[in-house]
């Protein structure tokens, strides 16, 4: 599954390079938009490989009585971190 996943991030990737490059040449935002779908889904690929943290945030939901709200809410502010640091 891991390599699947490496795989799915590279398509994407290399689709995001060519993407990048017409949007520096043109500015065509609207193509931006259109193709800004494909960010989530590498966002969603990216977090499902090791390293993300999800070890500890599974632990400390089980480990605790925290309620399904408090645990998507943690989730978020976690993803929302990672991204703002990467």
């Amino acid at each position: 599954m891991f390599q699947t996943l490496v795989e799915f991030q590279r398509t994407i990737y290399l689709a995001f390079a060519d993407q990048i490059k017409l949007l520096s040449a043109g500015g065509d935002w609207l193509a931006f938009l259109a193709f800004l779908p494909m960010g989530v889904l590498f966002g969603a690929a990216h977090a499902l490989t090791p390293g993300h943290s999800k070890a500890i945030l599974a632990t400390y939901l089980a480990g605790s009585d925290a309620k399904v709200s408090r645990g998507l809410l943690v989730s978020v502010t976690l993803s929302f971190t990672h991204v703002a640091i990467a």
